[in-house]
């Protein structure tokens, strides 16, 4: 049996330990009140119109550059014949004739000797046609020998070694004429008289370059 005293000092303790544990339910109803409430957090996704608008700027730089690019002139050829370049959208381009002179009148070859003339054509001259004619006076045979050739055949053929000429006489000829067409390149028109051991010959000669240049028109 409890005592008076002993129940009594129960009942304080049991008293307490309510008190106590309604105090700390009220501190934490205070704690919970006062604390703020968490908000959600919002995850924006990439706005489509973002990329939209990059889409679109790529394609007007592609479209600009694609423009830029078809305004350039384009350089082409159809058969050798070159096709001049201008930038102006009105002018035109037409091929007009155009003659280089090689050689022209009287020219004295030495016994023994050679006369050469050399020209060039260049990738811009159309359709280069090389014409003329020669007459050879003097000696017995009134006769010259006469080649047009590339600087490595001319070489050979002016020393009498064997070379693969554009045209030439069929060894010594009072008279001729030709007419070839070259491709670009360096070329000799020459006359020998090395067969000859004493007599010089006059050989009267006429010799053009003849094609066509490009001109701008508008």
């Amino acid at each position: 049996m409890l005592t008076p005293e002993e129940r009594q000092r129960i009942e304080e303790e049991e008293r307490k330990r309510i008190a106590e544990a309604q105090y700390r339910a009220e501190i934490r109803a205070r704690l919970l009140q006062a604390e703020p409430k968490a908000q959600p957090t919002l995850v924006q996704k990439p706005s489509q119109i973002h990329w939209v608008l990059a889409l679109g700027a790529i394609l007007i730089v592609g479209v600009i550059l694609l423009a830029y690019d078809l305004s350039q002139p384009k350089a082409e050829s159809e058969g050798g014949t070159p096709v001049a370049i201008t930038s102006s959208p009105f002018a035109k381009t037409r091929y007009v004739p155009a003659t280089k002179k090689i050689a022209t009148g009287p020219v004295i070859v030495k016994a023994q000797g050679y006369v050469q003339y050399q020209f060039v054509i260049t990738p811009e001259m159309v359709e280069p046609t090389v014409t003329g004619s020669f007459t050879a006076s003097g000696g017995s045979g009134n006769d010259i020998a006469a080649v047009i050739a590339d600087e490595m055949n001319y070489t050979n053929w002016i020393n009498g070694h064997q070379s693969s000429a554009f045209w030439s006489t069929q060894g010594k000829e009072t008279t001729g004429s030709f007419e070839l067409r070259l491709k670009p390149g360096v070329y000799y028109l020459a006359f020998s008289n090395r067969f000859s051991s004493f007599t010089d010959k006059e050989v009267v000669v006429e010799a053009d370059l003849n094609y066509k240049k490009s001109e701008t028109y508008h």
